[in-house]
């Protein structure tokens, strides 16, 4: 962006103008100091453990044009204005001119389900379209993967993004976009060409205080960021799905989804499902298609839908309907470890552990069923005793342990969890350290058991009052596996 056009923009909010020479070009905006480099806007934010204030001389040393702050501070290239976050709102999406308006805009929402219906999107389109893809576990397009910090980027970082997505040459954006990101409106004012709607179930509320506010937070995608010709497409077997289908007004398309409407836009007819996925037949319209769905469990079904119609109407039926059936593995969700009965899952609410459980047992009829989970701290403690019920409902075995405790006691968080099992006949332990946990729930198993690791999915660190370390469920599965198999040899 032209300096001039800048500070055109910033004239609403400047208290003291800039000071020092600036170059007639601005190359990004940030406000990470660590991503500062020569021709950056440094923002100044103040964040809820953090003031970027205090990175001034480091963002100055990096080679930042111009820092933008509300501080009365004595700095070259120093911008003050009444608010750095009105300001950085009515910046971020000018200052890269609207990259959003020059690709295919896909969103994804709901409480369950987001990660995998993108992933599933991308995998249809991404033979025929450069596709990026922003989400739970991480950004990425051709060529470049980075770590998220949150599902759907503040502001200034989901602009930036879009912008580099855009110089790369991506065509399809596929976004999880989560409630928070709406509330908090970190991408701004940004209008989807489709928007899909998995399910709500309890979660976040801790933020959102009740499922009313839970629910309009989410509608707000399809009210505020729809364009005017966009598509809503909502599973309508969930309560919420149907009640957002008659709300929103008739000049939105809507296409609805479901198993057991046989009037749906998309009636799922479902002949056989097993650990391999499932054999459906897709009504829509007058045709019929049979697909299978490469991926296990009957909320993949939904998800699995959701992704065909938003992919058709990008790439057309005939192609979508040859891709939609190829296989996928969409990491850290019900995803089985080497040849072994052990699956990971990020199952995380009462609502995913529900059917992932229910999935597990439908499909191991003669084994037991061994579970091992926690719950995050810091975070919507009302779920936790139902978590609780649910999984001592449908597991043989359950191995309560820590989670990400964050600055919680996790002793406090276990007992919580613990005031809503059922013990019955069930085995009920409880094991804080996680890597003891998923060697205790492997020592336990026989021939036929399955064991269930839920709660983290493909995430690779753990959150404690000492702060974030590394730590993959998958590889602590692999690793005892890998030392058991070695005893296992040397003693044959």
């Amino acid at each position: 962006m032209r300096t001039n056009d800048f500070l055109k923009i910033a004239g609403p909010f400047i208290l003291t103008a800039v000071n020092g020479d600036l170059p007639s070009d601005l190359m990004n905006i940030t406000a990470d100091s660590r991503e500062v480099k020569p021709g950056t806007v440094f923002f100044c934010l103040r964040g809820h453990n953090s003031d970027g204030h205090k990175y001034i001389s480091s963002a100055v040393e990096k080679g930042a044009s111009i820092v933008v702050g509300e501080d009365e501070v004595d700095a070259s290239g120093y911008l003050r204005v009444s608010s750095v976050e009105k300001f950085l709102k009515a910046v971020s999406p000018l200052f890269y001119d609207h990259p959003e308006k020059k690709m295919k805009m896909i969103a994804v929402t709901g409480t369950n389900g987001k990660t995998s219906t993108t992933y599933i999107i991308e995998n249809i389109l991404k033979g025929k379209f450069s596709c990026g893809v922003t989400g739970t576990l991480g950004y990425r397009y051709p060529g470049r993967v980075i770590d998220a910090a949150n599902t759907t980027p503040q502001n200034w970082k989901w602009y930036s993004l879009l912008n580099e997505m855009q110089n790369a040459g991506v065509e399809v954006v596929i976004s999880e976009v989560s409630s928070h990101a709406i509330e908090e409106e970190r991408i701004e004012t940004t209008k989807f060409d489709i928007a899909v709607f998995t399910n709500l179930t309890m979660d976040h509320l801790d933020f959102h205080k009740d499922l009313e506010n839970y629910f309009k937070a989410k509608k707000k995608l399809f009210t505020k960021h729809l364009k005017d010709n966009g598509t809503a497409i909502i599973n309508i077997d969930d309560e919420y799905g149907l009640r957002l289908n008659r709300e929103l007004p008739d000049n939105i398309r809507k296409i609805s989804i479901s198993t057991m409407n046989v009037n749906a836009d998309l009636y799922i007819e479902i002949k056989d499902t097993g650990i391999d996925g499932s054999s459906v037949i897709f009504k829509y319209g007058n045709a019929r298609h049979g697909v299978h769905i490469p991926l296990a469990g009957r909320f993949n079904i939904y998800n699995t839908a959701s992704g065909f119609i938003a992919a058709m109407i990008v790439a057309g039926s005939e192609y979508s309907l040859k891709e939609v059936s190829k296989k996928i593995i969409v990491p850290g969700r019900l995803e089985k470890v080497g040849s072994n009965p052990v699956y990971i899952d990020y199952a995380h609410t009462p609502d995913a552990l529900e059917n992932v459980l229910s999935t597990l047992k439908g499909l191991n009829s003669k084994g037991r069923i061994i579970t091992v989970f926690g719950a995050g701290g810091d975070r919507d403690r009302g779920k936790r005793p139902v978590m609780g019920e649910i999984v001592s409902k449908l597991s043989d075995i359950v191995i309560i342990t820590d989670d990400n405790p964050r600055t919680e006691d996790p002793e406090t968080i276990i007992n919580e969890i613990l005031s809503g099992c059922n013990s019955g006949n069930k085995v009920i332990e409880v094991i804080h350290d996680r890597k003891t946990a998923i060697r205790r729930a492997i020592d336990v198993r026989n021939g036929l058991d399955v064991i269930l690791i839920a709660g983290k999915g493909a995430e690779n660190y753990q959150i404690t009052k000492e702060g974030k370390r590394f730590f993959s469920d998958k590889e602590e599965v692999e690793k005892y596996l890998e030392e058991l198999q070695h005893v296992h040899n040397n003693l044959s």
